[in-house]
């Protein structure tokens, strides 16, 4: 008599067993052509993760996490059956997402609901960067291993379109973003058809098995992303309106988190908002405080504005400005630092973390809206024997640059620094300022740098405009430790009345704020001014007399208020600098002294450069006239993640068969039009044989008709079978069958086939 407790010994051995041989499948992985493609779609997608933590920091830790990922993988493959391999896949998705809300602050983890995650997840798909996620290095590190340990593991056990899931679908996830680059999409649409090229050509006859599916697939890839984008992130497909996209207003100006520096750029004449203001100034609209290297990122969270904001800590004078929408806008131009707004747009405004303040509303045409600003009022002197003690959150804010920013930055600026005998961080800003306005052309007609915009500027590039001064110069402090930060808007436009501007879009512009501690954030502008007047001046006349719309308003024009009237008398000093105690300090740090209040922004040569250079720069066509709309062809990116989507799951629907059983499906359905009875009886028997195959069991080799439909009815299939095989027997051997029995077998298959759909089945039962 066996033993209760044997027997329950025994069949926990046989569980553990069975476990053991789900989870273990001890075998020699093999490197087969086909991982080859996977490792480069792989390398792809580390790419964008480690662009992130280029710019966030956590370099190290993400080139550690990916290495003990990869070993494990390996490991895996040796010992781990696929079904636990999936299931460990799974397992890191898992972890890595309670390992990154964990790493948010408690504070911001409290303000997560449903509707905010899915708003924030469509944010992202639909273009928003992964920098603007809390916590980006955290999510790099919890998400990063998911594709590794996935694309390593499937690969190494040759399950090619598997593995090719995890890295594609990643790379695809930053293309949405917004943070892929093209030529990373590219090489990761080459990896998916490497990888399966090769995987295919593996199997014997698979080339030309497969020669037309790939053929009408590589067709399709060229036909379908020429004409329209798959990436909603990604740049306008062919049917998006694009209102200037190419115009240096368009990167400005707006109120994005993100702003790309492009190349060449062109310039609008119309009046974008009148500003009557108590002193002239630069209208302030956009900050920015992350450097990735190509571009800026805003990062921090958004509060509701409640009446108020905080000014600078030093001392200020309070000025007030009535700004006067002559298009519609999405921005609160104005002086730094605005405390205060009233209006219609102010209701729901938006206030970052870095001090500006965003409409949640579109401003209309004609609409007024009052804005108050602290500007600061500092001595040069008190600036310079200013503190260096900056506020913890400050100094960690606005000192970053991306770790693969190269070191020859830090190296000319800290000669930069001594050859100026600058002894601290206000004169240090004042030495790079004049450097680069010295040593750097102004042109608007550029060619975008591909590495470090701030080292190429420094280093390769002999001319540039705002942005890329802007954008170097902030570098260069933050090399130094120095914080500092790029802001955009407008300067400050064409006087129009005692204490009225007139601003046009030509006047978008970029410069830097600095930090001095109890202070706050000092103005300054490295553009050289003086090569902006000539094209600035000749265009707007050339407008004028082509007779484009919303060039002048009331009181503009020629005739009216010119350029030097009393402008240079009316234009206070940001800092109060007294030109007899610092002449030099005065140009430097009053942007309106440099940057005369009708300067026209940046469209203006500098001595030495070809003016030919500037005939071709005119105002951008959707900008000029917003009735105008120009057609932009897809994006490289659009066109390259296209091409990932549609070759992967092409030949995905190939291998697994799905495009034979979708023609099945519609054949078996839709048999098509009517022909000569003979044929349209054996057809009809053809559409039965096949549907008793998939209710039954497929018709065998050496199975007569007759044989296979009498085993069919002894398994309990329709009586009615019978009256179609009589039909097919007469038309297949006697060519005696009549119109009507061949539409009376149609329609006998017809019916069986509808009976045996699951909807219809499942509405008759």
């Amino acid at each position: 008599m066996k033993s209760p407790i044997a027997d329950l010994v025994r069949r926990v051995r046989r569980r553990l067993a069975r476990a053991v041989d789900v989870v273990f499948d001890p075998q020699p992985f093999s490197v087969e052509p086909p991982l080859v493609g996977v490792l480069v779609v792989l390398s792809a997608a580390l790419w964008e993760f480690y662009g992130v933590v280029d710019v966030v920091g956590g370099v190290g830790q993400f080139a550690l996490t990916v290495a003990v990922t990869i070993v494990l993988a390996v490991g895996a493959a040796r010992t781990i059956s696929p079904r636990a391999g999936m299931w460990i896949g799974s397992g890191l998705l898992a972890v890595g997402s309670a390992v990154y809300l964990l790493a948010v602050p408690a504070s911001q983890r409290a303000l997560f609901t449903l509707p905010q995650l899915v708003f924030d997840t469509v944010s992202l798909l639909s273009g928003l960067s992964v920098l603007r996620l809390a916590e980006p290095t955290a999510w790099v590190l919890s998400m990063a291993p998911v594709p590794t340990f996935l694309a390593v593991y499937a690969g190494l056990r040759g399950r090619y379109t598997l593995a090719l899931v995890a890295p594609g679908g990643a790379l695809g996830f930053f293309v949405l973003t917004g943070d892929a680059g093209t030529a990373v999409t590219l090489v990761g649409a080459l990896g998916v058809a490497l990888a399966l090229g090769l995987d295919t050509l593996s199997v014997p006859g698979g080339v030309d098995t497969h020669r037309r599916t790939l053929g009408a697939v590589l067709l399709a890839m060229l036909l379908v992303t020429s004409t329209l984008t798959v990436v909603p992130g990604g740049a306008a497909g062919p049917f998006v309106m694009d209102r200037g996209t190419s115009g240096l207003e368009s990167t400005l100006s707006a109120d994005e988190e993100e702003l790309a520096i492009v190349g060449s750029v062109r310039l609008s004449q119309e009046v974008r908002f009148t500003v009557e203001s108590d002193e002239p100034a630069q209208w302030r609209t956009g900050i920015y405080d992350e450097y990735t290297g190509d571009g800026w990122a805003r990062t921090g969270e958004t509060t509701l504005y409640d009446g108020e904001i905080d000014g600078p800590p030093g001392s200020s004078e309070r000025i007030t400005q009535l700004v006067t929408a002559r298009t519609e806008m999405g921005v609160f131009p104005a002086a730094a630092q605005p405390v205060a707004i009233e209006g219609p747009a102010a209701q729901n405004a938006q206030v970052t973390e870095l001090g500006s303040v965003h409409p949640s509303v579109t401003i209309m045409d004609g609409e007024t809206v009052r804005i108050e600003s602290e500007r600061l009022r500092s001595e040069p002197d008190e600036l310079r024997n200013a503190s260096t003690e900056y506020p913890e959150e400050i100094e960690a804010r606005y000192t970053d640059l991306p770790e693969s920013t190269p070191d020859r930055v830090g190296d000319l600026t800290a000669d930069v620094i001594d050859e100026a005998d600058a002894d601290n961080p206000y004169d240090a800003a004042v030495a790079i300022e004049r450097y680069l306005e010295e040593n750097k052309q102004y042109s608007l007609t550029v060619e975008r740098p591909s590495g470090d915009v701030a080292d190429a500027f420094l280093f390769e590039m002999d001319a540039g405009y705002c942005t890329y001064y802007a954008t170097t110069m902030t570098a260069m402090l933050r090399s130094q430790d120095v914080p500092a930060r790029f802001v955009t808007g407008y300067t400050t436009g064409e006087r129009i009345g005692e204490n009225e501007w007139a601003v046009r879009g030509q006047n978008a512009h970029a410069w830097v704020e600095v930090y001095v501690p109890e202070h706050g954030w000092v103005e300054f502008d490295p553009t050289p001014s003086d090569p902006r007047d000539s094209v600035r001046d000749a265009r707007l006349v050339e407008a004028r007399q082509g007779g484009v719309e919303g060039v002048d308003v009331e009181g503009s024009g020629p005739g009216e208020w010119t350029p030097d009237d009393d402008i240079d008398d009316e234009t206070d000093d940001p800092v109060d600098t007294d030109p007899e105690d610092d002449p030099e300090v005065d140009d430097v740090l009053d942007p309106d002294a440099a940057d005369d209040p009708a300067d026209a922004g940046d469209v203006q040569p500098v001595s030495g450069v070809d003016q030919r250079e500037f005939e071709d720069v005119g105002a951008a066509p959707g900008l000029d006239d917003p009735g105008e709309e120009e057609r932009t062809l897809p994006s490289r990116d659009s066109v390259g993640y296209g091409a990932l989507l549609l070759f992967g799951f092409a030949v995905a629907i190939r291998q697994r068969g799905w495009d034979r059983r979708a023609y099945r499906a519609v054949w078996l359905r839709y048999p098509g039009r009517r022909r000569d009875p003979g044929s349209d009886v054996q057809r009809a028997f053809a559409r039965l044989e096949y549907l008793l195959g998939r209710r039954y069991r497929p018709r065998r080799p050496t199975e007569t008709p007759r044989t296979y439909l009498t085993a069919m009815q002894l398994r309990g299939a329709d009586e009615r079978i019978e009256d179609v095989y009589d039909a097919y027997e007469r038309a297949q051997y006697s060519g005696e069958v009549s119109r009507a029995d061949a539409d009376a077998a149609i329609e006998t298959v017809d019916d069986l086939v509808w009976e045996a759909t699951p909807v219809v089945r499942r509405f008759r039962e």
